[in-house]
């Protein structure tokens, strides 16, 4: 649905994407991470087609990027800092985007009244946007994304500034939309996981790697089993006990209980779990996954890329 190929762009000396490339495919939500300064939001502002690259090829739905009025009537953006009418009702605000979208008037009431009650929008619609939370005011950005009902929605940031109850609301939003592509730029990465099945990681304007998040844990990750022995006393003893077995590559304490990381999950976690509790008494035993923060520590520092 959105392939990017070779993609360049500079800001004058700065060269802010060197030879990028995206591809995410449809119906996918997809995530693009990477520090500050690595190209996010310049690939983002291109596909919304705010900013012309120097060179490259790029594509939303098959649409070429210089079809700009074509690929606009594809996406959705919610910016990392939108740019409300504060003197609007946020009901007022959906409508006028909504028509401004090129849909009409009876169009533009169904859309808008599905938004507003897919986003929970309902109690504060007629309340003007300056009297909104930051979590409301996100909720009728991403109102404005979805009003013209594109297939595709870009989301920069989208749930920065958020508090924990609203960030869970919104999170839950986004994994409920169906049938939409989506890409989501964010450097929070533990948000990335949450929400994306698939992951860009862009580092000094050039893409280090693209694939599966699952994917990426099997060939630079490990998989864990933790393992809590009833009598803490047996911590240590249970590790070194571990650290014996073929299977295991490593056994670290941690607090209350012994890490063991393994190759084959599958074949090794059962075992590994039956010679700790042939040891010693087990109260837990639960597998643990590498999480995507340790994946791009390890790639950014010159790790595993195969």
């Amino acid at each position: 649905m959105i392939t990017v190929d070779g993609l360049f762009k500079k800001y004058g000396k700065t060269l802010a994407l060197n030879n990028a490339s995206l591809h995410v495919e449809e119906g996918t939500i997809h995530g693009l991470i990477g520090p500050n300064g690595s190209g996010k939001s310049t690939t983002i502002k291109i596909l919304s087609t705010l900013v012309r690259p120097n060179q490259g090829d790029v594509s939303i739905g098959g649409i070429p990027l210089k079809k700009g009025r074509a690929i606009r009537q594809q996406i959705g953006v919610v910016p990392e800092t939108p740019r409300l009418h504060e003197y609007l009702t946020a009901h007022e605000e959906i409508m006028s985007y909504a028509r401004l979208s090129g849909l009409d008037k009876a169009r533009a009431v169904d859309r808008v009244s599905v938004v507003v009650k897919q986003l929970d929008l309902a109690m504060v619609q007629n309340q003007k946007i300056s009297r909104l939370s930051t979590g409301m005011k996100k909720r009728v950005a991403l109102a404005l994304a979805m009003v013209a009902d594109p297939p595709v929605l870009l989301l920069d940031e989208p749930m920065s500034g958020l508090d924990p109850v609203v960030r869970r609301q919104f999170k839950d939003t986004i994994l409920g939309l169906e049938g939409k592509t989506v890409l989501v730029s964010d450097h929070d990465l533990y948000t990335v996981e949450e929400l994306c099945t698939s992951v860009t990681i862009l580092q000094q304007g050039r893409t280090l790697i693209e694939d599966n998040i699952d994917s990426l844990r099997e060939k630079v990750g490990k998989v864990s089993v933790e393992i809590k022995p009833q009598d803490p006393a047996q911590i240590s003893n249970l590790a070194a006990e571990l650290q014996q077995m073929s299977r295991v590559t490593s056994a670290e304490v941690e607090k209350d209980r012994v890490v063991a990381s393994v190759n084959d999950p599958e074949k090794d976690i059962p075992e590994v779990i039956r010679m700790a509790a042939i040891f010693t008494e087990i109260v837990e035993a639960r597998p643990s996954k590498i999480s995507l923060e340790e994946i791009f520590i390890k790639l950014s520092s010159g790790g595993d890329r195969t």
